[in-house]
């Protein structure tokens, strides 16, 4: 299993380079172990387009500027013992178009990046804004508050996947259950109702929690439900709690067709959830199905 890190040679990519690292090591000794490359994108018609380390036949590894030689090897350096990663230098007219075309050309599970404005503030810079409205497999932040201190600290602990009653819930689902699953965690499914005093709350509660029941039935080898809920959705989002080291899943907005798009709801969620934040493509979720029945149905 691949995991690509958007990588720069500063506190951003040091973040998702360690959670990226946190989830590998975590998941070492599995039999589809997490394999890490972190992609360092230079400007189109750059030839410093090398795997790097590794044999070199047309010799652009002897052309390496002296600067990315050195953040490659201050990258290398940081990865844990156990782990599988090398660097990947991709030319290209963005970071986020480098970092795509790596992630299709390997066949990436996930891209792993830090929002250069850390998630706050309702910004998360150009990198990830674009990741999130270009990339065809997840997407995951890493922030300072939600990324341990230590590649070889303790793994995730549960998935806890964000889901509503629209379309493009499944493709959610679908993904909690693989992470879950690769991952031997616990699967957790919570739906944000935001009580309008239109009707009945037991009814509203009670007609959501059916929905969410059924999606999660459907989609993920057995998971707790939650239907949180408030008088707003910032009070819904507060009645959350979290584990350690936990990982959260979104959806991307449904104007955003295959391609990511986070909506209103993703960015509050994703402005105050104290995790890993995942954003998944609405409709990721056959793909997720097939690698479900592949690995067998081996969760615990």
């Amino acid at each position: 299993m691949k995991y690509i890190v958007g990588y720069t040679a500063d506190r951003g990519g040091k973040l998702a380079l360690n959670l990226a690292c946190n989830i590998a090591y975590a998941a070492r000794n599995h039999e589809d172990p997490v394999e890490v490359d972190l992609v360092m994108v230079v400007r189109n018609q750059s030839p410093f387009t090398a795997v790097y380390p590794s044999a070199d036949p047309l010799g652009y590894e002897e052309i390496l500027d002296t600067t990315l030689r050195g953040w490659a090897d201050e990258a290398l350096a940081m990865i844990p013992e156990g782990i599988s990663a090398r660097v990947l230098i991709r030319a290209a007219d963005s970071e986020a178009e480098g970092i795509i075309a790596a992630a299709e050309e390997v066949g990436a599970r996930m891209i792993v990046v830090a929002p250069r404005a850390h998630g706050l503030g309702g910004s998360l810079g150009s990198v990830a804004n674009a990741l999130l409205h270009s990339s065809p497999v997840p997407v995951m932040l890493a922030v300072p508050q939600s990324t341990p201190e230590e590649p070889t600290g303790p793994g995730p602990s549960r998935v806890t996947a964000f889901v509503g009653t629209k379309e493009g819930a499944e493709a959610v689902a679908h993904m909690a259950a693989v992470t879950a699953q690769h991952h031997h965690l616990p699967v957790r499914i919570v739906s944000l109702l935001e009580l309008d005093g239109s009707r009945d709350d037991a009814d509203q509660l009670a007609e959501t929690r059916e929905l969410i029941e059924e999606i999660a039935g459907r989609t993920t080898l057995g998971s707790e439900v939650i239907v949180a809920h408030g008088s707003t959705l910032d009070e819904a989002i507060s009645q959350v709690e979290w584990r350690p080291h936990e990982i959260a899943l979104l959806g991307s907005a449904r104007m955003g067709g295959r391609r990511l798009f986070l909506g209103s709801t993703a960015h509050k969620v994703l402005r105050v959830t104290p995790v890993p934040v995942v954003v998944v493509p609405r409709d990721y979720s056959a793909a997720a199905a097939a690698r479900i029945e592949n690995q067998g149905g081996q969760a615990s």
